[in-house]
């Protein structure tokens, strides 16, 4: 033996923790739990035991390990079936395989299963290995390694039941056979009434994540519990994601699906992710195909609201990869293929001669020209919208001296008072704090509030501003005290 010094640098050791007061909502489905019922967890241990396995736990628990986040998880009813797309094999023996579809998947999945030892269906001797995230864990395992025994069928753990048939005849070792699988969703009201929950609860979480493909219907139902939680005083973002990229489509073709598909919707209070990503399971420790929005969502709960995701020192996000072993990109990136940030999606990206995968643009999918560009455009003006009504709730009937005039409007001294009172509080919440470079509350001096029991009043943010283009010149001089010349 060598004399050698072994080190292992270990991670997540520094128990780094979100603010205290962070939480992140996730509605979505899974296997089992309670429905529509919002209470707090912060162990993964919890999740399992209450909602065993799907989407919502996954999503969860990436919260729970990747950012030291509280999450408030909402299991929604699924209409929506879960299924499975097509089934690919390689040579085979004289046996068929095919997929039960009497059986319904809970999660999306990859799933390979692939034979060690082969011989006759109905007689023992027979194993093989699984993996449920493509081959990427699991197939190398021989701590994984099953007997098929007299049976004719495989039932594959994890996946709620998802079971492949083996008909009458051989199967040779090395026999590999794949196929996808989908998670069920929610349907509208489904997902209403999941948003209803939130709005309800008295818990105090602070951010947003619907896992489940986003169609035009459902992108308009995520946007009116949003505004239904404005009007009720709770002011929230969210972050949720449209479908995948289908086998085989071109970057060209999903960014032209999509365009058609959402290009007449908008909302200013949702982050739409577009394209995919292999995620770290904090559950299983399999590496699965899952939306950005489900770390994206985790790393907005986790910063203060000022934060613009995209920021270089909030990433890489933990657990992430849009390329595979050898570097190559086999998920989305915006920095190789632009044009979705162009389409109002939030996405993925890489950066030349940084390692991991990081936001692009925290992009709300606000209509083209609005002031909501970005994420925390809106959270602060939700911040100011928070800290206004707070304040101003105390004022409702309470009694205030007007004019002598008979105009019935508020007396100049009083409205003096009250703005004093919530521009010092809008100040402290945001330029004290430095989520905005300045914020003022006015009170209306014409309203006729005597007569009417109503007046006006406006709050103005002047934002902080977020630098995406650093344009420089760089030149060649003849001597270091030469000045640069610059042509053309």
């Amino acid at each position: 033996m060598n004399p050698t010094v072994e080190i292992e640098v270990l991670d997540n050791q520094l128990d780094i923790r979100a603010p205290q007061d962070a939480m992140l909502a996730v509605v979505a489905t899974s296997a089992d739990g309670p429905l529509g019922v919002a209470a707090p967890i912060t162990q993964t241990q919890d999740l399992v035991s209450t909602y065993v396995e799907g989407p919502l736990v996954e999503a969860c628990a990436y919260a729970i390990e990747r950012f030291g986040l509280t999450v408030l998880p909402v299991r929604t009813d699924s209409s929506v079936a879960g299924g499975y797309g097509a089934l690919t094999t390689s040579t085979a023996g004289t046996s068929v395989p095919t997929i039960d579809n009497t059986t319904e998947p809970d999660d999306e999945l990859e799933l390979v299963i692939q034979f060690v030892a082969g011989g006759t269906v109905g007689t023992t001797g027979m194993t093989y290995r699984v993996s449920l995230d493509g081959g990427r864990t699991g197939l190398l395992s021989t701590d994984r390694t099953y007997a098929l025994g007299t049976a004719n069928n495989i039932v594959v753990a994890g996946t709620g039941g998802a079971r492949v048939n083996f008909a009458a005849g051989t199967i040779p070792a090395g026999f590999k056979l794949s196929f996808p699988t989908t998670a069920p969703k929610w349907n509208a009201s489904e997902l209403a009434a999941g948003l209803t929950a939130l709005r309800q609860t008295k818990a105090r979480w602070t951010a947003l994540q619907v896992y489940g493909d986003m169609d035009a219907t459902g992108l308009s139902t995520l946007d009116a519990g949003l505004e239904a939680m404005h009007a009720a005083g709770r002011e929230r973002r969210a972050v949720a994601h449209v479908r995948k990229p289908n086998a085989g489509e071109t970057e060209a073709q999903y960014l032209a699906a999509l365009t058609t598909a959402l290009g007449g919707s908008s909302s200013k209070r949702v982050a739409l992710c577009a394209g995919y990503a292999k995620v770290d399971s904090s559950i299983s420790r399999r590496r699965y195909r899952r939306p950005p929005s489900v770390p994206i969502a985790a790393l907005a709960a986790a910063v203060s609201e000022e934060i613009d995701l995209a920021e270089l020192a909030y990433g890489p996000l933990p657990g992430v990869a849009i390329a595979d072993g050898n570097g190559n990109p086999d998920e989305h990136d915006e920095f190789i293929n632009p044009g979705l940030d162009d389409q109002r999606f939030t996405t993925l990206r890489s950066w030349e001669g940084r390692a991991g995968v990081w936001v692009n643009n925290p992009r709300l999918f606000a209509p083209v020209g609005s002031d909501f560009l970005y994420l925390q455009y809106g959270r602060i003006v939700d911040i100011a919208c928070t800290v206004a009504r707070t304040e101003l709730e105390p004022i409702l009937s309470r009694p205030v001296e007007v004019r002598k005039d008979g105009s019935g409007r508020i007396d100049p001294n009083v409205a003096l008072a009250i703005e004093g009172q919530i521009n010092a509080r809008l100040g402290s919440a945001l330029v004290g704090l430095r989520k905005a470079t300045s914020v003022s509350f006015t009170l209306s001096r014409t309203d006729d509030v005597l007569r009417t029991g109503q007046i006006g009043w406006q709050v103005r943010v002047l934002p902080l501003a977020y630098i995406k283009k650093l344009r420089g010149k760089v030149a060649l001089v003849a001597s270091a005290s030469a000045p640069v010349t610059v042509t053309g």
